[in-house]
């Protein structure tokens, strides 16, 4: 399936969103089992249901797997339910868009390819009812590492990924968990500092100056939302310790809501 960057125009994108719009990064769903991520997993597959019967679009602003390798269709079976639930939204005709993340840089193949799900390697943006969305991971906008961006180039490189396509499936999703720090006890999980937030705030203000109305992003886990007039910067949180994702309608426009209390 064809990746796309950066800008995309409504017309051009690959299945043609319709509102509602649901607005998911950062879930972290682990091959490991466990009260935590099985609350989290059971919740998330509740609102995936919610989207269904909505008849809207999902878009994932990537980290939706805590770690994601295309492996000759072979899923791990804690993610069976989830990847199954993803099937079921593209059959009953939902979009899916996907931004990969930091956790999830390799999408392309089955996901793509089976299920139809449209993959994003960088950003994305569109124009709906002459309301301009900009959606992105933010791996590449806020790092704690000077060397990520170099890493980042060569794990999407095709060498990289023949090596990885050499090991057992298993295998390689034990090695890619086992770095993440995101399925470990909920209080060792460490909090994004506040530098970092503040600097992914002021790149999401900075698109408005692009013309953009709704700004989007994931990664640092914090949700914060800011209006101003009609136009409106998130940070979507995470479903670890907030369970925040956004949704936009025509009525509504654009809200930050709590699965929990759906405010």
């Amino acid at each position: 399936m064809k990746q796309h960057k950066i800008t995309i125009p409504l017309d051009h994108l690959e299945i043609v969103p319709q509102p509602p719009f649901y607005f998911l990064s950062d879930i972290h769903l682990s091959t490991r089992r466990g009260t935590e991520q099985d609350a989290r997993r059971k919740d998330l597959l509740e609102l995936l249901r919610e989207i269904a019967e909505s008849k809207g679009t999902l878009f994932i602003l990537g980290d939706f797997f805590d770690f994601w390798f295309d492996c000759r269709s072979y899923i791990p079976k804690a993610l069976k339910p989830v990847v199954k639930s993803l099937a079921e939204l593209r059959k009953a005709g939902i979009p899916i868009h996907y931004i990969g993340g930091n956790h999830d840089y390799w999408i392309p193949g089955y996901l793509t390819e089976e299920l139809g799900i449209c993959y994003y390697r960088e950003a994305l943006s569109f124009e709906y009812e002459q309301i301009r969305f900009y959606c992105v991971h933010g791996d590449q906008v806020v790092y704690n590492h000077f060397g990520y961006p170099l890493i980042r180039r060569i794990l999407h490189a095709a060498p990289a990924i023949a090596l990885l396509k050499c090991l057992p499936a298993p295998l390689i999703y034990y090695l890619g968990e086992r770095v993440s720090h995101y399925n470990r006890v909920l209080d060792r999980i460490p909090e994004v500092p506040e530098k970092i937030i503040g600097r992914m705030q002021d790149f999401l203000l900075d698109k408005f100056r692009e013309a953009y109305d709704i700004v989007l992003c994931g990664h640092v886990h914090k949700p914060l939302c800011k209006g101003y007039g009609e136009k409106h910067s998130a940070i979507l949180g995470d479903w670890i310790r907030h369970r925040s994702y956004g949704v936009w309608d025509k009525s509504s426009g654009f809200r930050l809501l709590n699965f929990s209390n759906k405010t």
